[in-house]
């Protein structure tokens, strides 16, 4: 039973259904990874509308940097980050 399950699964990838079959997801796999490589090469430069560091001690004794994006699009920032002392 073993040999005649494996011999199947061995027909339908040597089959044209089981070559795309394969090879779909496999095309999916690098097409999205290409995608996450450029949004991380393509990132925006450090910005200037940065008035303070969020971990460092930039604001005076009882104020706190906060940190804002003015636009957002899915979860991410697209616009410009800023930062004040409040």
């Amino acid at each position: 039973m073993k040999n005649n399950i494996r011999s199947k699964i061995s027909d339908f990838l040597k089959s044209e259904e089981g070559r795309v079959g394969v090879k779909s997801p496999l095309a999916l796999g690098v097409a999205s990874a290409s995608v996450l490589l450029a949004q991380a090469i393509v990132t925006p430069p450090v910005q200037a509308h940065l008035t303070c560091d969020p971990d460092g001690d930039d604001c005076a004794d009882g104020e706190y940097c906060a940190v804002w994006c003015d636009q957002w699009h899915a979860g991410t920032c697209v616009g410009v980050w800023h930062s004040q002392c409040e």
